[in-house]
């Protein structure tokens, strides 16, 4: 067995720390996104075009959005970044 492969193992947890450092410098950077109009400003869009997302089905509930008494609640704001992400690399229309 080559002992050589395990020789960064001890490198790990360090890498783990620094991720998280750069994840918490990042947040710092994503504006609150707990309203629709908040939401909108985040996407660059109108709060109609974030409407017909939501009803087109592009922003789906219990991913993107919880509702109560057909009302969102909130916004979750990882699949926010990450529909933002796929609709600038042209992977939502």
């Amino acid at each position: 067995m080559d002992l050589k492969a395990f020789e960064n193992l001890e490198l790990i947890p360090l890498l783990l720390k620094k991720i998280e450092l750069m994840e918490n410098r990042l947040k710092k950077f994503t504006p609150p996104l707990t309203t629709k109009k908040e939401v909108a400003h985040f996407l660059n869009v109108t709060p109609r075009t974030l409407n017909n997302y939501i009803s087109n089905g592009y922003l789906q509930e219990g991913y993107h959005f919880k509702r109560k008494n057909d009302r969102i609640l909130v916004f979750i704001e990882d699949a926010i970044v990450e529909f933002r992400d796929n609709r600038d690399k042209g992977m939502v229309k």
